[in-house]
């Protein structure tokens, strides 16, 4: 059985009802979950579902001494109320409290993976947090130079160059340097954590077309191929530059374990599609594991009947399964 810790983000938002909904039924699960948040808010949220939860607070005991019966805590207590849908600047402190402290566990050890809730960057950053999201303050906390975000659906992956950038910024951002330790990233996640022997990457053309030989854009041939040559010649399977237009095509994704796509619109549309309320969110390069949920904050159905847990408990069994079988130094 392995621990995993779960920041359950915005108390305003799903985070706690997914959290709920997810884990408050006594299921039979193959791990055991550790939540992050307000007791008194799971609480009331729990009673308007009509969820028998019996929450238990988390001190650091071993998962064999831990109920299968109990809903597992570590207390986080808001300053004041939260109702659900509203969101308050005033609960910017909490979630960063909630992921600092995620993150300092798990570098301990204490757990096998982190799994973090949605949160709204907008609200942080007028609360006078400086933030740019869940992936930029892993990397900072951990020490970890470079990390690359990916999403994973029903068989498909995709990693992304950039994150969270204008697409004016999207060119200069998208260096040589930038790229092949993206692809060297990805390469080595596919083989430690999907025990994949001889990855296949397919990797996307930043203009229309792959640049057209250089028509429509330089970038893709003196930048995006350079690179590619330059991997593959040491051994990496790597096809690309190839066009946006065509590459999620079923045929052309046989034998392609992963997509890099050059910005965040450019792949995540077509995985969302195929597997919205599925899919999970993956930071790579951390030296631990972490997953997320496919969506947002959600706070026009928080605290209703038709919050949806999938993409939680998705991001966690994908959590639990890598914990098994990586392979990481």
């Amino acid at each position: 059985m392995t621990k995993l810790v779960i920041s359950s983000g915005d108390p305003a938002g799903v985070g706690p009802d997914i959290c709920i909904k997810a884990f408050g039924l006594n299921q039979k699960l193959p791990y055991t979950p550790i939540i992050l948040g307000d007791p008194n808010l799971f609480e009331e949220r729990a009673k308007k579902y009509g969820f028998p939860i019996k929450i238990k607070e988390y001190n650091g005991q071993e998962e064999s001494f831990l109920s299968r019966d109990s809903f597992w805590m570590t207390p986080f207590y808001l300053k004041r109320a939260v109702k659900a849908g509203i969101p308050d600047p005033m609960s910017a402190s909490y979630m960063m409290e909630m992921l600092e402290f995620s993150i300092s566990s798990i570098m301990k050890e204490e757990f096998n993976a982190l799994i973090t809730a949605p949160i709204n960057k907008e609200l942080i950053n007028k609360a006078g947090i400086p933030f740019k999201g869940h992936t930029e303050v892993l990397a900072d906390l951990s020490n970890t130079p470079k990390v690359l975000m990916m999403l994973v659906s029903k068989g498909l992956r995709v990693a992304l160059a950039s994150r969270h950038i204008p697409i004016k910024e999207v060119t200069d951002f998208i260096t040589y340097d930038h790229l092949k330790e993206c692809i060297q990233i990805l390469n080595l996640s596919l083989k430690q954590r999907w025990l994949i022997k001889d990855p296949h990457i397919k990797v996307l053309g930043l203009n229309p077309h792959a640049g057209e030989g250089g028509f429509i854009g330089k970038e893709d041939k003196e930048i995006i191929l350079p690179v590619i040559q330059n991997l593959n010649k040491k051994g990496l399977k790597i096809t690309g530059p190839v066009s946006a237009d065509t590459a999620f095509l079923p045929k052309n994704l046989k034998g392609v374990d992963a997509v890099l796509a050059m910005y965040h619109d450019q792949g995540l549309p077509v995985l969302k599609t195929q597997g919205f309320g599925y899919a999970v969110n993956i930071t790579l390069g951390l030296p631990f594991i972490r997953t997320s949920v496919d969506h947002g904050t959600a706070y026009e159905i928080a605290g209703k009947s038709e919050v949806d847990e999938s993409s939680l408990l998705a991001a966690t069994e994908m959590a639990n399964k890598i914990s098994k079988r990586c392979k990481c130094d």
